[in-house]
């Protein structure tokens, strides 16, 4: 900063004193040395926070007693490491696209930090005792890192920690144990969306009562065990881009679970009897893999399940037979390879039947020609046989016909 540019800032900011909330930027910062350390005890007589939107230096020092509550830091291409003195004001921390590649030994002495958010830098593992001496830490995203290795707290803390939001998004883990984050009872959500996970499971019981949010998607997931795992509060669970070839076995305790999915992984066969267990579900999303068969071993009631999708597979039978399902609304069997239809409105008479892009004979289609006029029953139409493609069509009115094979 230049001799006079600190009275040229108040000045500034004198000017416009009246307004409830006020932002400088500056496009050159011209320093003496660093635009860290005594720069920011400089800074902070005029703000409360502070934005980098480019810095070059390696390391970035938080002096002892600065009083600025935010920092973040952008663009940090150099910054290797990052070194804070006891401060009781920074409330948030954030830094992207940096090289630290650890958290920072530090953290602990920024005693009021509430949200730590490390992004796009080079951490390669998380030791989890470095974050129980922040007593008001409840957000912490670590997202689109290198971390490989999670370390287990060493020594229970004296306290349980208040994280409510851990990301460790778009890293490379492969395998993930819950019960490492048992000190972390308040946890809401937890987002590893993204990484190489393998296995998903809890070697220890543990209980996770304010968890609602559990995202797992694109991983490379072929085991999926919560058989440890109480979650009192969890809505749903989309196991979506994974490698599942089998609906997973081993469930822990989800008294309120609304929606499973398992979009794109490579499930062929289903049958309905598995989702007995899941006595509040109210959706099922299945589309997108190499399912074939879909049959019914045991009978199942499921009072309140009222969507069911397994769009874009390769089913050729379904057989719903023991299912008793009594708020069915939409039964999607989209672009699959059905030649005729299921007898499921006899079974879920309230029921809307999507069947668009399966190769339904003609003949099956003509017995249900009011369900597809009275839009219960979706089929591909057209309004010429061009724009079928199938081999033939039937009429349904003056302007629409219903594609079907001969």
């Amino acid at each position: 900063m230049t001799s006079d540019g600190g009275a040229r800032i108040r000045k500034a900011i004198d000017t416009v004193q009246d307004s409830l909330y006020v932002a400088f930027s500056i496009e050159k910062l011209i320093v003496s040395s660093s635009a860290s350390g005594p720069f920011l005890q400089r800074i902070a007589t005029l703000t409360e926070r502070i934005s980098y939107m480019a810095y070059k230096d390696p390391v970035f020092q938080l002096p002892a007693d600065n009083t600025l509550t935010e920092i973040e830091i952008v663009n940090a291409v150099m910054l290797r490491s990052l070194v804070a003195g006891t401060n009781r004001h920074l409330t948030r921390l954030y830094v992207e696209n940096c090289l630290l590649d650890r958290i920072p030994p530090t953290l602990s002495n920024m005693i009021e930090l509430e949200e730590l958010l490390i992004m796009q830098c080079a951490l390669t593992a998380l030791r989890l005792d470095v974050l129980v001496n922040n007593p008001k830490l409840t957000t912490i995203d670590l997202t689109r890192n290198r971390i490989r290795q999670l370390f287990p707290i060493t020594t229970p803390p004296k306290n349980k920690l208040s994280v409510t939001f851990l990301s460790l998004a778009a890293n490379q883990l492969e395998r993930l144990d819950m019960s490492m984050f048992a000190f972390m009872p308040d946890l809401e959500r937890f987002d590893v969306r993204g990484n190489r996970i393998v296995r998903f499971e809890a070697t220890a019981p543990v209980t996770y009562g304010s968890l609602i949010r559990l995202l797992v998607s694109s991983n490379n997931i072929t085991q999926f065990d919560t058989r440890n795992l109480t979650l009192s509060e969890l809505r749903s669970i989309y196991l979506d881009d994974n490698a599942l070839t089998e609906l997973p076995t081993h469930w822990g305790k989800l008294p309120k679970l609304i929606y499973l999915g398992f979009d794109r992984n490579n499930l062929k066969r289903i049958d309905m009897s598995f989702f007995a267990k899941f006595a509040t579900l109210n959706s099922v999303i299945i589309s997108e893999n190499i399912v074939e068969t879909i049959r019914t071993s045991t009978p199942i009631t499921m009072p309140e399940l009222d969507i069911i999708l397994f769009e874009s597979n390769q089913i050729v039978s379904v057989n719903f037979t023991g299912c008793n399902f009594p708020k069915m609304n939409l039964i999607s069997l989209s672009n699959n390879r059905l030649t005729t239809i299921p007898p499921l409105f006899q079974r879920f008479p309230e029921s809307r039947l999507a069947m668009d892009g399966n190769p339904i004979k003609c003949s099956s289609m003509t017995a249900l020609k009011s369900k597809i006029t009275d839009y219960r029953l979706y089929v591909t139409t057209g309004t010429t046989q061009s724009d079928c493609p199938t081999t033939s069509s039937i009429a349904l009115d003056q302007e629409r016909l219903a594609c079907c094979d001969a």
